[in-house]
């Protein structure tokens, strides 16, 4: 089962997910390779990493009281200041947030929305 890690959350516990996230996990990678050209037209190309993978996915469908245990890990990592561990299921990944997830939305009665965005990081 998937989850997230961090040592200051609730002493090192794992956050592991209620629900499954909706269909459609999105994956990617991320590349920062920095092209400069030079006043006789040539290219330079500057690759810092081979790329870091990406994950955005939704939950439509989720409790109030995880939806309160994600908005507590979220406060508690500083939303996308601090790196933590992702778990999906099979492999662990150090990850940072974006900066708009974990945003919630009432969506039924003490039901709520909201989404997430990672990108694999290097340990902080």
């Amino acid at each position: 089962m998937a989850y997230f890690n961090h040592a200051d959350y609730d002493s090192g516990t794992n956050l592991t997910f209620e629900v499954t996230p909706d269909i459609g996990i999105a994956t990617g990678k991320k590349f920062s390779n920095i092209i400069s050209e030079s006043f006789g037209g040539i290219e330079y190309i500057v690759q810092p990493h081979s790329g870091k993978k990406t994950w955005s996915w939704s939950w439509s469908n989720i409790s109030s009281s995880f939806k309160g245990e994600l908005e507590t890990f979220r406060n508690t990592i500083g939303g996308n200041y601090k790196s933590f561990t992702y778990n999906d299921g099979s492999t662990s990944y150090t990850v940072r947030m974006a900066p708009d997830s974990l945003q919630f939305t009432e969506s039924q009665y003490q039901r709520y929305s909201t989404n997430i965005k990672l990108r694999e990081v290097s340990p902080s």
